[in-house]
């Protein structure tokens, strides 16, 4: 393919509007807790995050809505020392990092609740959790969690780089592990009404940092910024995400508060917007979708109130 080839085929792929109007329901899953929050999935398992940090292990193969078992994870917070510290759970993703020969790999959670920060930075972090899974004789899988690492964003500082500030004060941590790569992914206001000035646009942000070695907390500053990208979009309501292929797949929307469903499709190589994914909330029956996952090539949503859906095949980028 010559350069204008190429200029061509990125003009038809750029920016491009998708209905998912026919997605379909994977399952469902009876909740251990209330609240349903962050997913990510590992062999046939998917992970559900719960509001202050427990969670749930579904098998995607038999589609049982009952869990396999539950655990609450090494960053369990329900409110302590207070509410701004609360592990919403809000997103989190499975890495290719194994330690001391555990088959399930480090999972990274962002967790925190407050919209502000203390002497370490942004209640918002990323917690580092190492999940193992004891098989007793009876065939039941017993899982626990231990935090190796917090992660934290300082955002004192930013005058003195060539970037913008990467927050207002909720990022969401995403790993490309097989890169070396960590990325805050968030906005320059907060993404309900009301919070962008007049006359402008909202923009989301993704900013690259090199994927610390899990070996102590660490605590990230503007300082550490390795590159930054801004997409200009009026898509409301973050939720959570993951990254995949060197693309982010994030989720938007509350339908019930007219905040539509969305998906959209951040491409880190070209550093662009590469699709969006609209129509998606009566196929949602208006549940509140909370992340996405990659199952078998197909991505997977759950919602906070006990669903998991699937995209139609060949509707999202891969």
């Amino acid at each position: 393919m010559n350069h204008v080839e190429h200029l061509k085929s990125c003009q038809k792929i750029s920016n491009v509007f998708l209905d998912g109007s026919k997605s379909t329901l994977y399952m469902k899953f009876e909740k251990v807790l209330p609240s349903a929050q962050g997913m990510s999935i590992w062999n046939d398992r998917a992970f559900i995050l719960y509001d202050t940090g427990g969670c749930g292990v579904y098998d995607l193969t038999s589609r049982n809505p009952q869990a396999i078992a539950s655990f609450q994870l090494g960053s369990y917070n329900p409110g302590v020392p207070s509410k701004d510290y609360k592990n919403h759970a809000n997103s989190c993703m499975f890495s290719n990092i194994h330690i001391d020969g555990n088959p399930i790999p480090l999972l990274y959670v962002t967790i925190g609740s407050g919209i502000g920060k203390d002497e370490d930075g942004f209640y918002y972090r990323c917690a580092v959790e190492n999940i193992t899974c004891d098989v007793l004789p009876d065939g039941k899988e017993v899982y626990h969690s231990k935090v190796l690492q917090v992660i934290t964003y300082q955002p004192d500082g930013i005058e003195d780089v060539p970037f913008e500030a990467p927050c207002w004060g909720c990022p969401s941590f995403l790993i490309d592990s097989e890169g070396g790569y960590l990325y805050i992914f968030s906005a320059r206001y907060r993404t309900t009404r009301g919070n962008v000035p007049d006359g402008e646009n909202n923009r989301y942000i993704i900013t690259k940092f090199q994927l610390p070695e899990v070996d102590k907390d660490v605590q990230l500053t503007p300082k550490d910024i390795l590159d930054q990208f801004t997409v200009e979009s009026d898509v409301l309501f973050t939720q959570g995400g993951t990254l995949y292929n060197n693309r982010i797949y994030y989720t938007f929307g509350l339908p019930k508060h007219d905040y539509p469903i969305r998906i959209m499709v951040f491409d880190l190589q070209e550093k662009r917007l590469l699709a969006q994914v609209d129509n998606m909330d009566e196929a949602f029956g208006f549940e509140e979708i909370e992340c996405c996952e990659f199952y078998q090539g197909k991505l997977l949503c759950n919602t906070n109130s006990g669903s998991i859906f699937v995209l139609e095949d060949g509707l999202i980028p891969l």
